[in-house]
């Protein structure tokens, strides 16, 4: 198992499973495990609009269930940014 740094931004997180009230907290996540899985275990569907980063890095929807995790990675999702 690894650990990962996991952080909600504007995302509600009353719903969120193994996070504080403040959308922040380390999850354990399964070595090999993707930022797909990392999604799933706090409660968030990975085909959802969100926007990812690890460790400030944007990582596309399309390749959340390609990307592996390491030990210490930094997760921060937040909803699609509009405007214009």
């Amino acid at each position: 198992m690894i650990t990962v740094g996991f952080q909600l931004v504007s995302i509600d997180p009353s719903e969120a499973k193994g996070l504080g009230k403040d959308g922040i907290g380390d999850i354990p996540v399964k070595d090999g495990g993707t930022l797909g899985d990392a999604m799933k275990m706090v409660g968030l569907l990975a085909g959802e609009p969100y926007m990812t980063m690890v460790n400030g890095n944007p990582v596309p929807f399309e390749e959340r269930d390609k990307k592996i995790l390491a030990d210490g990675d930094q997760v921060v999702v937040f909803p699609p940014i509009e405007g214009g």
